[in-house]
């Protein structure tokens, strides 16, 4: 799923990609434009991308396209196993809810999606332009269970993966939020984060609210909120990037642990964490990483875009948009490679040795250079 687990980590403690230097290992195009805010996502030998028009599942070896679905999907997909099925379900936020699709295709007929959808949680359609890139908060899947953000809306849901049965929702806000962040989920609890500064836990089974805090914002802080991005769910607490910097959060009451400050203009992106240490960007000029258990940097390293960074086997892979494909060591933050080869990055993927990336024209795969 989007940030690989349902804490949200950006973390693959089993995945490997390449360090020193990359080549191309294949290049798959696409009929329709691939490029958006979206992940790409591996299923064991299969890779599965979102678009602007469709849904396309590639062949890991290969690049070979599978298959393609026809529909407006806006986020990246997250796997659930689906008792009712053979296959897995994928979860994809579209333009009308929240989707259930068969992993394995399904089938085409006379043109035609035959079995592909398994259910469609109740939505309304965007005012977006359906030509606008991807963008709505990606849903996460727990024991059978997906937990989505209506698009378009703030309401949180819960929905079995096998029936699309409606568990439970919950608003999150007041009439003052102007969007809600992808949820994370971490020992039957998930934690929702919203624009502009409401932090709130949820019962994972129920959906009633375990506590709902509204931190005051930083001395410093140019907004009377905190503007919060996704939180990020770890063994020592959320951690919850803003605007202006991020914080650790008790995740049983809300208090704050510790503040640091990015002094950037972040309003995008949110955290990895990996072997103790957060990555977070700052939206101005600098990746930082931060010791988990005191709140301190570790060092910083020169990036502008912020994103979402992944983390794997030693090192941090950032891809931005109009920009470049970059890793950087994640214990020194020393820059590893840059790949530059394409007009449009989304953010990447790593595993097998290899990163995932969707470009302006389909989906690539990158290896270590020979």
């Amino acid at each position: 799923m989007a940030r690989y687990d349902p804490a949200g980590t950006g973390y693959n403690p089993d995945a490997t990609g390449p360090k020193d230097g990359v080549e191309v290992a294949w290049q798959q195009d696409t009929e329709s434009p691939m490029h958006g805010l979206t992940a790409p996502i591996l299923l064991g030998e299969t890779l599965y991308g979102v678009g602007r028009q469709s849904l396309v599942a590639f062949d890991r070896e290969s690049g070979e396209i599978r298959f393609t679905r026809d529909g407006q999907y806006w986020s990246t997909p997250a796997r659930a196993s689906a008792k009712a099925y053979r296959s897995d379900t994928l979860a994809v936020s579209s333009r009308e809810g929240v989707h259930g699709l068969n992993a394995d295709g399904g089938y085409e007929l006379f043109g035609r999606s035959i079995g592909t959808e398994r259910w469609h949680a109740p939505g309304e359609e965007t005012r977006r332009w359906s030509g606008s890139a991807p963008r709505e908060p990606s849903p996460v899947t727990a024991d059978g269970t997906v937990y989505a953000v209506v698009p378009e809306t703030d309401r949180v849901v819960a929905i079995d993966a096998s029936s699309g049965r409606l568990e439970w929702e919950r608003t999150i806000g007041d009439p003052r939020s102007s969007g809600t962040n992808r949820p994370v989920v971490n020992e039957g609890t998930v934690y929702v984060s919203s624009r502009p500064g409401d932090l709130v836990a949820l019962d994972a089974d129920t959906g009633e609210v375990r506590w709902s805090e509204q931190p005051d914002p930083t001395p410093d802080s140019a907004l009377n909120y905190r503007n919060f991005r996704p939180p990020t769910a770890t063994e020592a607490g959320l951690v919850v990037p803003d605007r202006e910097g991020v914080a650790l959060f008790d995740p049983t009451d809300g208090s704050v642990l510790w503040e640091y400050d990015l002094d950037g203009n972040a309003t995008d992106g949110s955290a990895a964490v990996a072997d103790g240490t957060a990555f977070v960007t700052d939206g101005e000029e600098s990746l930082h990483a931060i010791d988990l258990e005191r709140g301190e940097r570790e060092w910083t390293a020169d990036y502008s875009p912020d994103v979402e960074p992944v983390v794997a086997d030693g090192v941090v892979y950032l891809g931005y948009q109009y920009a470049e494909l970059v890793a950087i060591d994640a214990d020194t933050g020393e820059r590893r490679f840059a790949y530059d080869d394409s007009v449009y990055f989304a953010q990447p993927i790593v595993g097998d040795g290899v990163v995932y990336v969707l470009t302006d024209e389909g989906l690539l795969a990158l290896e270590e250079a020979s």
